[in-house]
């Protein structure tokens, strides 16, 4: 008889009470995505009601050493020279001790964060869209990352977490809860309802407004500050430089990157490396800090990465070559 898949059988599961003919049926339960949800929601309720025991060592320790000291057995120069021993041999192993004590920590961080987040991500040369569960749906450029909570999300807040390019088109709820888009670059973007495109890179960060309003956070020379965005605003954010606004007449050039284009603006071969580096995974490489330094404006499309590499070249008249991922621009 097929054994019943519930919360008591699931949770006599991660107690280790299971029969191999029940573990097999869990098993073929959690090859149903559908069913994934349920089984973290019930394995966060059962750690909450099963927590580690946190061993109080050092309490008995010293309780140890005072049995110790009441044998009258014991010499006080024997206790003296047990605790000498331990101490050194504490010592000696303190860097084993300290290693397997950030395993410990770091493989409850991964459970923990595991449980906690769905993570959508996209590996070099994808796009793909994802519908979150309160409705926005978000389109990620190649090599981007993100995150948001397993539980509750849209009930109590509306918290994502993006590192590389996104594309946002946010649902407005009615009870009017903002969208919070926050990076690992210093800076983070609160939205009611709103449609907008984002990049959160190492080489430089940016925020392009379509529609509706935002409010940027941003720190500047160790300042925090705000900065309400309109409609065709772009800011720019880079490390160690002031913020940057213009305005655009077409922000939806900036998302080009969702058909495979990519726009230049004022920007340099050397910016232009990073890019490809994060979306195609190339290393970009230059003959001289002259080719470096050129600047591309305009927007490239190539059906093919080798054909948007020679687009470059031929307008900027540079000769490139590329064997795997290595990449090189050089003068003819």
């Amino acid at each position: 008889m097929k054994p019943t898949i519930s919360k008591r059988l699931i949770f006599d599961h991660f107690a280790n009470k299971t029969s191999p003919l029940q573990r097999t049926a869990i098993e073929n339960w959690l090859a149903d995505v559908a069913n994934e949800e349920l089984y973290y929601q019930w394995l966060e309720e059962w750690e909450r009601n099963h927590l580690q025991y946190d061993a109080q060592s050092e309490v008995a320790l010293e309780h140890f050493f005072s049995i110790i000291e009441q044998e009258e057995a014991v010499e006080s120069i024997e206790q003296s020279s047990f605790r000498a021993q331990l101490a050194q041999w504490t010592r000696n192993h303190a860097g084993k001790i300290a290693a397997v004590i950030a395993v410990t920590l770091g493989l409850t961080w991964y459970n923990w964060d595991t449980i906690n987040y769905i993570s959508y991500q996209t590996g070099y040369g994808e796009i793909e869209t994802f519908k979150l569960s309160d409705g926005s749906k978000v389109k990620l450029n190649a090599n981007s990352i993100l995150k948001l909570s397993r539980w509750n999300f849209g009930e109590i807040e509306r918290k994502v977490y993006l590192k590389g390019d996104a594309s946002f088109d946010v649902e407005h709820l009615k009870n009017h809860q903002k969208f919070i888009v926050n990076t690992p670059e210093n800076f983070t973007v609160e939205v009611l309802g709103t449609e907008f495109t984002m990049s959160a890179r190492k080489f430089g960060s940016k925020v392009v407004l379509t529609n509706g309003k935002v409010k940027l956070h941003y720190v500047e020379a160790a300042d925090e500050k705000e900065l309400i965005m309109k409609p065709g605003d772009v800011v720019k954010l880079k490390k160690d430089r002031p913020m940057e606004m213009t305005r655009t007449e077409a922000p939806e050039a900036y998302s080009e990157w969702e058909n495979k284009r990519f726009v230049f603006d004022e920007t340099t071969l050397e910016e232009m490396a990073y890019q490809l580096h994060e979306t195609y995974g190339l290393d970009v490489t230059f003959s001289s800090q002259t080719i470096a330094n050129r600047q591309l404006m305009g927007s490239f499309k190539g059906r093919t990465i080798d054909e948007f590499l020679q687009s470059i070249a031929e307008v900027l008249d540079l000769s490139v070559s590329r064997e795997n991922n290595k990449v090189l621009f050089t003068d003819h």
